[in-house]
């Protein structure tokens, strides 16, 4: 029986209302966007209605009706900016059609938007890239965990995890979610077993015979972080592989070295990384080591697929049992998705070593008009496939050559984002890879205002220099992210996205993030014009203004690593 509670009661007021405050906030805060103020767009709500107007239930299992006075509805007075319509609301429950909720291609989830320590509103680091049955973490701190569980986010769909440098608020959360994507694989296995069918209609490899694998990226010292803690705390790796891989060769590898007189300093000279030669080697269950080295141009190769050519598609592999014929660039392949992920280095702080992420597809396929390809003499066929990505063919018979722009009716080109953690300074390779990215996620832990000493001691970047990467990147997206503890309220918040808008001059869309925010780049990527910069732009930029420019682009820009 459901029990009614009068909003005046004094246990309403205590305990029920404060709650439901926070289940609202923690639904999405507010959207902060490029082009609107702080009253023109309103936060997701938990509720039915994007307007909260009256009577509502509270969800996680209550049965308590709460009846309040609706307030007066306040709607936007000035059009939303175009990436209004691409931002959703990830908590678990929450399904609102128009978002488009269920096209998670390509799909950024903010599961954590605080910096050093979280806040009540905020939890401390991690993004997810959702791509499509698939999912990526980028840092994972403190209460990741936690965090999954209100998202719509499955656990067993983690498949690989990328650590930007080992401060405890980018990695303490790994080890307890490593044990739980164990947990989840061996509960996927029992069902499959329930029910052997289940398990052939997913993709997952939770739910194969084999054990499933959890690939680990990172800095040296990540392995031994990891197996310390489960050694030290007991905890069985019996179930789930996990292979954590090491990006060595670095300029930051060395990290802190012995002065002169016997301290820890920050010269160049000196015994190398403690985690590299005098920490003693961990082992533990199914944990396994690995390393990575970097090419000639400072760039770390993760993942780099095979092009689609006409020698791809003849491959036997690929034909599947049902007769069909599935490419590497198929956007719903889940785990057998490939895309080229790369890795660079940023200056965070002297001895921290950082590295900045980017994803890139493969050119999705494009869509044919069959019935246009039938009258030009080619039945459905692996030619299909050739034309789809890009490749002449001929007819049937061999009397003529049909290009793919006679039958396509829409080609898309790749999408790409970039993950720019904590740092003071982005080094040529990272602005490499940073290029022409639909979404370039860039810490805003700083402000202008701080001064550029504050950014040098600190190792963080400012607003305007996010807002001035994405300017310089050609970025369509410019996302917030890793806000102070001060910056907990409109206020600070509003002048953080003026000093990014400051900062990158109309070229992108600048959004800041929040707990359990969604940004969904559509397939072909956005198409939001952006002005291109040339170099001789950029070099203006950095001559003109050096507190403004600090940590962003250019080798020129020497921080000194003793500071």
């Amino acid at each position: 029986m459901v029990s009614k509670l009068r909003a005046s009661s004094p246990f309403v007021q205590r305990h029920v209302v404060p709650c439901i405050s926070r289940m609202t906030y923690l639904a999405g805060q507010r959207q902060i966007l490029a082009g609107a103020s702080s009253s023109d767009l309103r936060p997701p709500s938990p509720f039915p209605s994007p307007w909260y107007t009256g009577c509502c239930r509270r969800s996680y299992g209550s049965k308590t009706k709460i009846e309040l006075d609706p307030p007066t509805p306040t709607f936007p007075t000035t059009a939303p900016p175009p990436i209004a319509q691409y931002l959703r609301n990830s908590l678990t429950g929450i399904f609102d059609p128009a978002t488009n909720p269920n096209n998670v291609e390509f799909c950024l989830s903010f599961l954590g938007t605080s910096s050093g320590s979280a806040t009540m509103h905020r939890n401390a680091s991690c993004t997810a890239l959702r791509l499509g049955g698939m999912t990526y973490l980028f840092d994972c701190a403190e209460g990741t965990n936690r965090q999954l569980l209100f998202s719509r986010i499955g656990i067993s769909s983690i498949s690989r995890i990328f650590v930007s440098h080992l401060h405890g608020d980018h990695v303490y959360g790994i080890v307890p979610l490593v044990l739980s994507i164990q947990v989840a694989a061996k509960l996927a296995k029992q069902a499959m077993e329930r029910n052997p069918r289940r398990g052939r209609k997913r993709r997952s490899p939770t739910m194969m015979e084999e054990r499933p694998t959890l690939e680990i990226f990172g800095p040296p010292g990540l392995y031994n972080y990891i197996a310390m803690t489960l050694a030290l705390s007991c905890a069985k790796l019996n179930y789930l592989n996990v292979v954590v891989t090491e990006l060595v060769g670095g300029r930051e590898e060395r990290g802190q070295t012995t002065n002169t007189a016997g301290g820890l300093g920050n010269g160049r000279r000196g015994r190398r990384n403690v985690f590299l030669s005098h920490y003693p080697e961990v082992e533990t269950g199914l944990l396994k080591k690995g390393y990575l080295e970097k090419n000639n141009e400072d760039v770390w190769i993760i993942s780099s697929p095979q092009p689609i050519d006409e020698k791809l598609i003849e491959n036997e592999m690929l034909i599947q049992e049902n007769g069909f014929r599935e490419l590497p660039n198929e956007v719903n392949k889940s785990f057998d998705r490939r895309l080229f992920i790369k890795a660079a280095e940023l200056d965070h702080l002297s001895g921290v070593q950082t590295f900045g992420y980017s994803v890139e597809e493969l050119t999705p396929p494009g869509i044919i008009d069959a019935e246009k390809a039938k009258s030009l003499g080619i039945q459905p066929s692996k030619k299909y496939s050739l034309l789809k990505c890009g490749i002449p063919v001929t007819n049937d018979d061999g009397s003529a050559i049909i290009e793919p722009s006679q039958v396509l009716t829409q080609t898309f080109r790749a999408r790409k984002f970039a993950f720019l953690p904590d740092h003071r300074r982005i080094p040529p390779p990272m602005a490499e890879l940073c290029a022409n990215a639909d979404v370039l996620i860039h810490e805003a832990t700083l402000s202008i205002k701080d001064g550029i000493d504050k950014v040098k001691i600190r190792g963080h970047s400012t607003a305007y220099n996010a807002g001035l990467a994405g300017k310089n990147f050609g970025c369509k997206v410019v996302v917030l992210n890793h806000f102070a503890a001060t910056s907990s309220n409109e206020e600070n918040v509003d002048e953080i996205v003026q000093e990014a808008l400051d900062g990158n001059g109309g070229v992108s869309q600048v959004v800041a993030s929040y707990d359990f925010m969604e940004l969904w780049v559509p397939r072909g990527g956005f198409e939001f014009d952006v002005c291109q910069q040339t170099e001789a732009d950029r070099q203006g930029l950095n001559n003109n203004d050096d507190n403004a420019v600090l940590s962003c682009l250019f080798p020129d820009d020497k921080i000194d690593s003793q500071v």
